[in-house]
């Protein structure tokens, strides 16, 4: 048998970066192995083919190791389950635009938790600039909430592209989850944005992803790496 013909996520014990790829091996009905990132040989070893970037997550899988989030997210479906990356070439690229967009979006959320602790100053600068509604049209280098609801408001929901669900939707699911922790901003996105509402609850029923969303696996993990968030 070749070598990792069962993919091996490797992270730490947080939901973190990692969750969304597990989210995709969930929807995609895959098992997979999971082990720790082991620190010091990951900073020791960076830029080496083990670790290219010296960063988790990373993914071993038919003797490739694999890296960075979103890119791992895409491989997975498409090797399991195309369909989560669209159907046409322009849905495939919008796909991925979302993929980057919510990243933006979710990068500006982990800078307030890891630089700034989710401290009240600093939580009530993030939503002014990326989540208030009044801001979407003033400089704030492309993270917006209102920017990806408008997806969902062209789209007619319930997905960020119509009726079929993609990992862009699994990304944004679970950067909701963390916008909507009650140590950031609570209920408030619901409120302001009421489809968002609506989106959580499809993909909260996908197939495979509803069992990954209530298991106990997931709810041992801690949100970020730093007990905040």
């Amino acid at each position: 048998m070749a070598a990792y013909d069962r993919p091996t996520l490797v992270y730490f014990n947080i939901l973190g970066r990692g969750e969304p790829i597990r989210m995709t091996f969930a929807a995609c009905g895959v098992e997979y192995d999971e082990e720790s990132v082991p620190y010091g040989d990951m900073k020791g070893q960076a830029g080496s083919k083990d670790w290219p970037f010296g960063q988790a997550p990373v993914l071993r899988t038919q003797g490739s190791t694999l890296t960075q989030m979103t890119a791992i997210m895409r491989y997975v479906a498409a090797r399991f389950k195309p369909e989560l990356l669209g159907t046409t070439l322009e849905e495939k690229a919008t796909v991925d635009a979302l993929l980057e967009g919510i990243d933006d979006l979710y990068l500006k959320y982990i800078d307030c938790v890891y630089t700034d602790q989710l401290s009240p100053p600093a939580r009530d600068a993030l939503w002014a600039k990326h989540f208030n509604p009044m801001t979407a049209q003033e400089r704030n280098g492309g993270g917006h909430l209102r920017f990806i609801d408008g997806f969902l408001e062209r789209s007619g929901g319930p997905f960020l592209l119509g009726a079929a669900p993609t990992i862009a939707d699994l990304f944004l699911f679970f950067a909701l989850e963390a916008f909507s922790r009650d140590v950031c901003f609570g209920n408030r996105p619901a409120q302001i944005y009421p489809r968002l509402g609506v989106f959580q609850e499809a993909v909260a029923d996908l197939d495979g992803l509803k069992e990954r969303l209530a298991s106990s696996a997931r709810a041992s993990l801690s949100f970020n790496g730093n007990g905040v968030g």
